[in-house]
């Protein structure tokens, strides 16, 4: 949530979050409000646009079909999920 709002204040709205940051309706609702926009896939994300990467971390071909569209990235992915998902590659 706070890398959400973060990003708001420091790039305005609209801020494209893949998924939903918390599982938390209010919080969510509050969010779209201050100018977040919650999708289900990178498709969705005008070409150009910022999109953030939740906490719960994506695949590589999200972040090379990101790239591939001009989409400008914030990766909020948990370090623990991070370290996880590099142990799984080994």
């Amino acid at each position: 949530m706070i890398a959400v709002e973060k990003a708001l204040e420091q790039y305005g709205a609209p801020i494209y979050v893949r998924h939903e940051i918390v599982h938390n309706k209010y919080v969510v609702q509050t969010l779209e409000k201050k100018g977040a926009i919650f999708v289900d896939v990178t498709a969705e994300v005008p070409e150009g646009s910022i999109v953030m990467f939740s906490a719960h971390g994506v695949a590589p071909t999200v972040h090379a079909e990101a790239a591939e569209r001009k989409l400008a990235t914030i990766d909020a992915t948990c370090p623990l999920v991070t370290k996880v998902h590099k142990e799984a590659v080994r």
